[in-house]
């Protein structure tokens, strides 16, 4: 069973990823950051494909590119707005609800359909991150009405949430842009699609908004290539486990990144002590375990 692993690793990839474009918004316009760092990622992956040799394309390959890359747009656009007004740690934890949603969305375009344990451990990942959104809230509030009370305060998370469900449909279109091509191929022409529509974002908004602002450390500029270079990491891994299971257990697993998010939140942003959040994470890991042994 190594696509537990894979998973494992595209988890820890989109950790990575998140805590860089978390770090460089402050300086980076937000479009330039997308597009330099989609594109960085694309070049990677079709210099690996043409090594490879490129793969032959199967009926349906196009439509699937055309829906996933029109969804992460809009997905990509909220995703960075809510890391740019919202704690990395705070906002988030609200990504566990895609594999929640994917209970439907899988269904309904895939027609794939998760066992009870498998089922059960999804809902521990979303219990998980219900545990983890109750932070920096009144005690006097409920801890079932914690997570409500972080949506209805803090605009970053109710984004994150959108995002969530956005997601839950666009990789059902990325499992499909997988089996028409390769894990490695597909991605790459996604993510070029992706860095010439952020660009052109990029050209539009000239001069009217800044491209970086203030000085910029080369330490923080060398970093545009090195978050290009974790998406190669994470498109490949997470490809790669799709070819091997169904898409609701692989997000599940790959939503572990938000354990991933907090530990590098709290230690290399210094966003607060992670211990009040032990409880989201460990119930969140107990419903990986039971994914990735019994789903």
């Amino acid at each position: 069973m190594i696509w537990p692993l894979l998973a494992l690793s595209g988890a820890v990839a989109q950790a990575a990823y998140s805590t860089g474009v978390k770090v460089l918004l402050p300086r980076v316009s937000p479009h330039l950051l997308a597009g330099i760092s989609f594109l960085v990622a694309s070049g990677i992956l079709l210099s690996l494909s043409f090594l490879a040799g490129f793969p032959v394309l199967s009926e349906g390959f196009l439509p699937a590119v055309a829906v996933t890359v029109a969804i992460n747009i809009l997905a990509t656009i909220l995703f960075y707005r809510a890391l740019a007004v919202s704690d990395l740690s705070l906002c988030l934890p609200m990504l566990a609800f895609t594999p929640v949603f994917l209970l439907l969305t899988s269904f309904l375009i895939l027609a794939e359909v998760p066992s009870a344990a498998g089922i059960l451990g999804i809902c521990l990942v979303a219990a998980g991150s219900f545990l983890l959104a109750a932070r920096e809230i009144p005690r006097s509030t409920s801890i079932l009405l914690a997570p409500l009370t972080t949506l209805s305060r803090d605009a970053g998370v109710r984004m994150m949430l959108a995002v969530a469900f956005l997601y839950s449909v666009s990789v059902n279109y990325d499992k499909v842009v997988v089996e028409t091509s390769d894990p490695v191929f597909g991605s790459a022409v996604v993510l070029g699609l992706l860095g010439a529509v952020f660009l052109a974002l990029t050209g539009l908004s000239w001069g009217r908004a800044p491209l970086l602002r203030g000085e910029v450390p080369r330490s923080r500029l060398l970093l545009l290539p090195a978050i290009g270079l974790i998406l190669v990491v994470e498109a490949v891994s997470i490809n790669l486990a799709y070819t091997l299971s169904i898409v609701p257990y692989v997000i599940s697993i790959k939503r572990l990144s938000i354990f991933f998010a907090v530990l590098f939140g709290a230690f290399f942003l210094k966003e607060g002590d992670i211990r009040p959040r032990a409880a989201g994470s460990l119930v969140m890991v107990a419903g990986t375990v039971l994914i990735a042994l019994w789903g």
